[in-house]
């Protein structure tokens, strides 16, 4: 042990003052006076428990402590005692605090909930503060343990308030009892509770035309309510109880709406409430992701024309407007319109979902492509997107045609707020065709989209038709432009190669009998946009969009010539390419093209773009806006790289998607080797089937509403087998339950439409409750002051 600590044995309460301190002189040296004091105490004493007043001889203890301080602890020392808590608890830490500069209690994280064990701590002694009276030289008397200390002690009333009451009985039975503060509290709060349990409501205010939305997009499929009801059935059951309430209580014409790639009204206006709920309960969830421009297409129609969905729902002037009411029971996962709503429709969420950030991982983009080197070997690249408790990292496998063949770790940081992305990358040996999926763990909200999955195609060469003007003469001992670019597709190796008239291409279009992968036009232009990616020389391409502009071109004769100055070299078509000596008699390309055409520019001359790629539209398309023989690029040996990497991009060979996919919503364009006029497909727990007035070998299905693997019905060994159908959204995959609408849906006309609706009837028992509640609390006060007194 070392010098300053010494070891005593004995009974504190009966010690001396010069016997406790003779350790404190001895150390020090000094003599022993005021300053020979110990500088804390600190004291562990208890009695010994019994269960019967061991509070009382736990704070006895204590105060002896308190009685002894002026004869062992110096002015500015410290205390540290422990007691047992009780109704004389509080006394103690006053008359403690009376003595020192600081005292507080304290309860350690080592001692158990159910211990009444607690620690004074003070600190900043003052005997002149707190000093015990008593006769000098006379010791304080010890503790008698078992007896108590005999103080007065207070004792609540409540002890006596039944025999109190007893005898007002049988004094005065009838006499009428007197007004109270207290009474008068309990009987208000009384009342509170009786209407609370009365369930009052506030009338309906909704009035004139009501559009009920409701949303049926993916991420309303998450289960995150009480009792594992997906967010969807809660919406429902909110829209069912607001058509009941106006169908009862308003001369309100409503409209039910089913919300998701497409906004479809399921009903005219009417008021009957057997139609609403029957449209209303034969909604059913989808794995689409919502539109809120549909939505705002729908609102603006109905809003101008009274009679939309069937019945007339009254009248309005141009001077007073006919107010639309759009209720939207969603979780606020909808995109906000491009344009604003008009200014007689007034919006309310009805918000589903439960509050904060909902804990979910999904699968929001994914893509795969077979190697160039190695067709057999495919990559795929998944981005994964997670919210809440799935922010970790998360194990992904690669499955083909179900068997699991490859797995990854996505990274996932936990840091920040807010959903959270990572890339991953996995391959496999896959040279047939087959279906590729990536599959999460689950475990979170919203299962569908913990797979996304692809209809990986068999590796090989693409087909290449090229379509050549009716007046040319294929003669193989006069090189010309057919020959010279029939001739770089042999040189690629290409699966098929097809030479054909564009009156014959028309008809083989019209037959649906068109299965290649890229298809060349030399100096023509099909009336339609081509069923397949295209690549154009000299006159401009039609584009898929109804309503593009046709590209404008210049006349034969007009055009003056140019070189090319320059040339996007990060395009995966021009990487390779040198174009500096390229010059061009007639180019067809205008200076610039239409506002509405979306287009990327890959070479330009000084008057304007000579080459333009369009990878905005359903296929690929690349637009050489001059004729081969009009300038010398044929004698360049970047003109047979030009289009065989213009071939590779089209038909994606090497670097090309080696599988397809849909979203939910979308229609599914399919490959087959001969054409049908019937297509069905099954998967999912539906069927589509598809008739064709004309037999194609690429028909169009769809649109697929839930997300899945989808098998075509007696399929040959060339065709493709089935659509694969992904959620892939990241507005649905983040499952945030907002509590208000995007700005777009919000810019309404004050004037008009006024405050927002309250929508139909509103419970306040809530509120009764709480104000019930705020009564007792206050009640309460009163009384423990009473007590206190």
């Amino acid at each position: 042990m070392p010098p300053c600590v010494v070891t005593m044995r004995g009974d504190f309460t009966k010690q001396d003052a010069a016997t406790l301190l003779e350790p404190v002189v001895r150390w020090r040296g000094d003599e022993q006076d005021r300053l020979g004091l110990y500088d804390v105490v600190i004291s562990d004493m208890a009695p010994n428990t019994s269960g019967a007043g061991d509070h009382y001889k736990s704070v006895r203890l204590c105060e002896a402590i308190l009685e002894r301080l002026p004869d062992v602890l110096r002015p500015g020392g410290g205390l540290v005692y422990k007691v047992f808590e009780g109704e004389t608890y509080p006394d103690l830490v006053k008359r403690t605090g009376a003595m020192f500069a600081q005292c507080r209690g304290l309860k350690p994280r080592a001692t158990r909930e159910v211990s009444t064990e607690m620690f004074v701590i003070a600190t900043g002694y003052e005997p002149a503060l707190g000093r015990l009276e008593r006769p000098e030289g006379v010791a304080p008397p010890p503790p008698e343990p078992g007896k108590g200390w005999g103080r007065p002690v207070r004792v609540g009333s409540v002890l006596f308030w039944e025999r109190a009451v007893r005898d007002a009985q049988g004094n005065a039975p009838w006499r009428m009892v007197r007004p109270q503060t207290q009474l008068l509290l309990q009987l208000l709060a009384l009342a509170l509770l009786l209407l609370a349990f009365a369930r009052p409501v506030i009338p309906s205010t909704l009035g004139g035309r009501v559009m009920l939305v409701l949303d049926r997009s993916a991420s309303m499929n998450a289960i995150d309510g009480a009792g594992g009801v997906s967010r969807f059935e809660e919406a429902r059951t909110t829209l069912r109880t607001m058509a009941r309430e106006l169908a009862a209580g308003s001369d309100a014409q409503v409209m039910v709406v089913a919300l998701g790639a497409e906004a479809v009204p399921l009903t005219p206006w009417t008021g009957d409430r057997a139609v609403l709920l029957g449209a209303i309960d034969a909604v059913e969830p989808t794995d689409e992701e919502a539109s809120g421009e549909a939505l705002a297409e729908l609102v603006r129609l109905a809003s101008a024309r009274e009679d939309v969905g069937g019945e007339t729902a009254g009248e309005s002037t141009p001077d007073e407007p006919r107010v639309l009411t759009l209720v939207l029971a969603s979780d606020g996962a909808v995109p906000p319109p491009t344009d604003p709503l008009p200014a007689n429709v007034r919006v309310r969420l009805e918000p589903i979902g439960g509050a904060g950030e909902a804990g979910n991982a999904g699968i929001v983009a994914l893509a795969a492509q077979r190697q160039y080197e190695d067709p057999a070997t495919v990559r795929v690249f998944a981005r994964v997107l997670a919210t809440g408790e799935m922010r970790r990292e998360l194990p992904v496998r690669l499955a083909l045609d179900g068997e699991v063949v490859a797995e990854a770790v996505a990274e996932i940081g936990a840091e920040g707020e807010g959903p959270t992305e990572a890339s991953v990358s996995l391959s496999a040996v896959a040279p047939g065709a087959g279906v590729l999926s990536v599959l999460l763990p689950g475990q979170d909200v919203l299962a569908a989209d913990d797979v996304a999955s692809l209809w990986l195609r068999t590796a090989g060469r693409p087909r290449v038709m090229q379509v050549i003007p009716e007046t040319e003469l294929v003669d193989p001992d006069r090189p010309g432009p057919v020959l010279l670019i029939a001739a770089v597709l042999q040189a690629m190796e290409l699966g098929d190669i097809r030479i054909v008239r564009l009156s014959r291409y028309e008809q083989l279009v019209a037959a649906g009998d068109v299965p290649f992968d890229a298809i060349v036009f030399d100096r023509v232009s099909p009336r339609t946009p081509p069923p397949a990616p295209s690549l154009h020389f000299g006159p401009s391409p039609p584009l898929e969009r109804r309503d593009a502009p046709r590209l404008p071109v210049v006349e034969a004769g007009e055009a003056e010539g140019t070189r090319v100055v320059s040339w996007r070299r990060t395009h995966p078509v021009m990487r390779d390419l040198a174009l500096d000596q390229l010059a061009v008699a007639e180019p067809l390309i205008e200076t610039s093209l239409p506002d509405g055409v979306r287009h990327t520019v890959l070479a330009s001359g000084s008057r304007g773009p000579l080459i333009v790629a369009f990878e905005a539209e359903r296929h690929r398309r690349i637009w050489v806006g001059f004729e081969p023989a009009m300038s010398n690029w044929p004698k360049l040996v970047s003109f047979p790289l030009f289009v065989a990497e213009a071939i590779d991009f089209l038909s994606m060979r090497g670097s090309r998607d080696a599988a397809d996919g849909v979203r939910a919503g979308d229609v599914a364009t399919m490959r087959l080797s001969q054409p049908r006029t019937q297509v069905r497909l099954s998967g999912v727990g539906a069927e589509l089937e598809l008739r064709l007035s004309t037999p194609s070998a690429a028909p169009s299905v769809g649109p697929f509403e839930r997300a899945g693997v989808y098998l075509l019905d007696q399929p040959t060994p060339d065709d493709q087998r089935g659509v694969t159908v992904n959620v892939m959204s990241e507005v649905e995959s983040r499952v945030a339950s907002a509590g208000e609408l995007p700005v777009g849906f919000g810019g309404l006309d004050a004037d008009v439409a006024g405050q927002r609706t309250s929508g139909g009837q509103r419970e306040l028992w809530p509120w009764f409750l709480v104000a019930a509640v705020l009564v007792l609390s206050i009640e309460w006060l009163f009384s423990a002051r009473g007590l206190a007194r």
